[in-house]
């Protein structure tokens, strides 16, 4: 086997020079492979590896041709061979082990070195992100009230095929709350399905606690609620010892999970920060699922990644606050209640705990609400109106602290109901100017904040709406509303670039402009814009809005 340190990256018979150019770019920037370091009893070295070759998309926009990308990614395949503990066809990883002698930052290294790799991570040892519940007597779930479960209700108490999957040590399987839910589940320490014999029985309780936040059966009479009364519940056991074990059992269950019917796949564990994590979650999204991961209990700004298609949950206390122990930063997508939270616990009681172990299925359970309302929406939409309806606990929309707000059930139902649409145009200022919400598009509520970021600081705005929908050049953008427009009152761009206008639908500027239940109308911000050149004038997208009562 060829030495990784060294190998030539290309070699010039079948690389232009330009590609040459472009890979050893690459390879400087991924030279630079930071040491892991353990955090015990939250990550852990196992002595195994994850590793994904570079992808073809990857290479393409390198310029290699599609014969030399198959050379290279058989390469990158053959160094890897000799360690090959398991290959996932699902997400081109192999998981391998480490050679002996070489630490996990240097073997990643000299992978990395060698530019045929996109990442190699240790296959951590990974925990539960809560200390396991230990009080069977507390019976009061505060959680329910704060996010307003009983108004979304309403609208719907979830739907029987909606699966949600509880990645963790089991499910008690016997649990007065929970068995009448349950489905057939997988145990991926083993490889084995529980229809063949796999055990997915709880072996700590912290699975049963986090099942039950996200699916407790309701109105039974016995214990509590989940943030639905009628989901399925899929259990997925990944350790088969109380504490934790590898993340890419993790991965594998939660795999295994979105092929099998499952809609949301919770993850209330550690190791979110690892890019086969995202990897994962691109894959379960393309089946239509959603993965839902908990922040973690260690307090860390986790603001030096963000991935696109895992939705990230940190923790709030009863007062709106940051919960002491919850991460935060830029990657984390919204908080929920996570302190002090009541749920189902081994065997047969109540429990209660606090973390972000709680507070991840409270959002995969209301991801479930939108789908079991709204069936027909894709994966990408079910999380927009997840941070839609976000209750924002900082800067309007999604901010690099709090992302985008504490999860609220029933402004999340609504949210399927308003969508932005159209597009922005570049301004003197940067890409243009975003549209967006926040409270609810309920007419009694009458509660609507309307805004637009990435306007030109200190420039006068306007927000005007109408029934029709168009999309024509109009001063330096796109006029995207039609059918007679309907002006509301000016408003100044504060110094962060964000025009605001909170809509009273009981003063319409204009009598035809009555906003009603049942009404669609469509909003849009103008604004001045002189250092735009051309017009001086400009518009960001729009937003339609169906009200409610």
């Amino acid at each position: 086997m060829a030495t990784m340190a060294t190998e030539p990256i290309m070699r010039a018979a079948f690389a232009p020079l330009l590609v040459l150019a472009s890979l050893t770019a690459l390879v400087e920037a991924q030279d630079e492979v930071p040491g892991f370091v353990e955090r015990p009893g939250i990550v852990e070295f196992s002595g195994q590896m994850i590793v994904r070759p570079l992808q073809h998309a990857a290479l393409a926009e390198l310029g290699v041709t599609a014969a030399d990308r198959d050379v290279i990614r058989a390469r990158a395949a053959a160094r890897l061979r000799p360690h090959l503990i398991e290959y996932v066809p699902a997400t081109d990883e192999y998981i391998v082990t480490l050679p002996s002698g070489q630490s996990e930052s240097d073997f990643a290294r000299g992978l990395m070195a060698t530019g045929d790799y996109q990442y190699a991570e240790p296959d951590w040892l990974c925990h539960p992100t809560e200390t396991i519940p230990d009080d069977p007597s507390y019976s009061m779930q505060w959680h329910h009230p704060h996010v307003r479960s009983p108004l979304a209700w309403d609208t719907t108490t979830g739907d029987p095929s909606l699966v949600i999957a509880i990645v963790d040590g089991g499910v008690q399987l016997d649990h007065p709350d929970l068995a009448g839910a349950l489905v057939p589940g997988y145990n991926s320490d083993d490889d084995l399905a529980q229809i063949h014999g796999g055990d997915v029985g709880d072996v700590d309780g912290h699975g049963t606690f986090v099942a039950g936040l996200a699916g407790a059966i309701g109105n039974n009479g016995t214990h509590v609620t989940g943030m639905g009364w009628n989901f399925s519940i899929m259990p997925i056991r990944y350790y088969n010892q109380p504490g934790g074990g590898y993340l890419h059992n993790i991965l594998e269950g939660a795999r295994w999970a979105a092929e099998n019917g499952a809609r949301c796949i919770n993850v209330s564990q550690t190791g979110v920060e690892y890019s086969s994590v995202q990897t994962t979650g691109a894959y379960v999204k393309s089946l239509g699922a959603l993965m839902v991961w908990a922040a973690g209990n260690d307090g860390r700004d986790l603001s030096w990644f963000d991935w696109d298609d895992v939705i990230i949950v940190g923790s709030t206390d009863p007062s709106d606050g940051k919960a002491p122990f919850s991460a935060y930063g830029l990657a984390v997508d919204v908080f929920a209640p996570g302190t002090d939270i009541v749920s189902t616990g081994i065997p047969s009681v109540l429990a209660i705990g606090s973390g972000t172990s709680a507070s991840a299925p409270m959002a995969a359970g209301i991801c479930a609400l939108v789908w079991s309302r709204h069936p027909h929406l894709a994966a990408d939409q079910v999380e927009e109106c997840l941070f839609g309806g976000g209750v924002d606990l900082g800067l309007p929309g999604n901010d690099d602290y709090w992302g985008w707000g504490r999860v609220d059930s029933p402004r999340s139902l609504e949210t399927a109901s308003i969508h932005t649409y159209c597009a922005s145009s570049p301004n003197s200022v940067g890409g243009g100017a975003l549209i967006g919400w926040s409270g609810s598009a309920s007419v009694s509520a009458n509660d609507l904040l309307l805004f637009a970021g990435g306007c030109p600081p200190g420039k006068p705005a306007i927000f005007f709406y109408g029934p029709q929908q168009t999309q024509v050049p109009f001063g330096n953008g796109q006029l995207c509303v039609a059918g007679g427009a309907f002006r509301l009152s000016v408003v100044q761009v504060d110094p962060m670039g964000i025009a605001m206008h909170s809509l009273d639908v009981n003063d319409p500027p204009n009598p035809h402009g009555q906003i009603s239940s049942g009404d669609t109308w469509n909003f849009q911000c103008w604004y001045r814009d002189p250092g735009g050149g051309g017009s001086g004038f400009n518009l960001s997208d729009a937003l339609e809005t169906t009200f409610s009562d």
